[in-house]
């Protein structure tokens, strides 16, 4: 359990699994080598495994370890049932798939004292795990730019959250059962409340990057859950418009140029491979938006009380 000191509040950290135990394993690993004034409380949610508990009885007995049993395969309903085991007065949100960098948390907590936030985003690197292929590159590029989506959206990701316990008790948990955009439209809505919000480029964290595979299930998955966020949105365009913008092919030079402003150097592959991802998953993306509005509007009462939960 976190126990705070009179210059360190007490952390709580979340992070949901579904499967990769073996990952789990190694980011709590390296927490707690990293960390070992501090003493986080871990809370580890299993998010509906169906390989059952593969944890040693040291690794149960040094963590938290809980199963969401409702809304499974949904992060955000794990994330609340790791909040409400939680008691720390700071709540950390990391993935199962990451690596954290040295002074992580310690950067995270100084940044949320230093700037009087209540919330902190903390960058969010790839770890292409040697040299990258088309996919890698199309996800560094695209996915989970904390730093973008604060400066222009006052919101951010859990993939590297800090937020004070304080937030959740006033605003509330995140969307029982979603399974894309819970955290962007809770901290919209966190901040849409006068909670204040910072970017922390020294408390990182490194994901691995994805595969072709993995990209494209998490652009189906991505595209439903827009329509969500759609429909909070007052000022929504059409939903058809998004689409038809999504047919016209980016420009060759986009793939360096995203590269570049993300990362501040030239792509490390060859261009072509990463424009024709990026073009296709853009409108895998928007039809996976379109099939879920559909499927939102033509289902029955009930069904559309069960979107979020599938």
């Amino acid at each position: 359990m976190s126990e705070s000191t009179d210059d360190t509040p007490a952390i709580s950290i979340i992070i949901p699994f579904l499967n990769n135990h073996d990952e789990v394993v190694s980011i709590v690993h390296r927490i707690r080598k990293q960390n070992k004034e501090l003493q986080p409380e871990i809370i580890c949610v299993d998010n509906g495994s169906d390989r059952g508990s593969h944890f040693s009885a040291e690794f149960i007995e040094q963590q938290i370890v809980i199963k969401e049993m409702n809304f499974l395969h949904s992060p955000y309903s794990a994330r609340n049932r790791g909040i409400e085991k939680a008691s720390g007065t700071v709540i950390v949100f990391a993935d199962a798939n990451s690596l954290t960098a040295n002074c992580w948390l310690e950067n995270g907590l100084n940044c949320l004292e230093r700037t009087g936030a209540d919330i902190v985003a903390g960058h969010v690197g790839f770890d292409f795990n040697g040299k990258p292929n088309a996919a890698n590159i199309a996800d560094a590029i695209t996915s989970i730019h904390q730093k973008k989506s604060v400066e222009e959206r006052n919101a951010a990701f859990t993939a590297n959250l800090f937020v004070k316990r304080a937030v959740f008790d006033s605003v509330g948990m995140f969307e029982e059962g979603a399974r894309s955009g819970g955290d962007v439209r809770w901290t919209t809505k966190a901040t849409s409340a006068g909670y204040k919000i910072a970017y922390c480029h020294d408390s990182v964290v490194f994901k691995k990057a994805r595969s072709c595979g993995a990209l494209f299930k998490k652009r189906v998955r991505t595209g439903r859950g827009y329509l969500y966020t759609w429909l909070e949105d007052e000022t929504g365009s059409v939903w058809f418009y998004n689409f038809l913008r999504s047919l016209k092919p980016p420009s060759p030079g986009l793939p360096d140029e995203l590269y570049r402003r993300r990362y501040g150097k030239p792509l490390p592959i060859s261009a072509p491979a990463v424009w024709a991802l990026l073009y296709v998953m853009g409108i895998v993306e928007q039809l996976s938006f379109m099939a879920e509005y559909l499927r939102y509007n033509l289902g029955s009462g009930r069904d559309r009380s069960r979107q979020k939960e599938e």
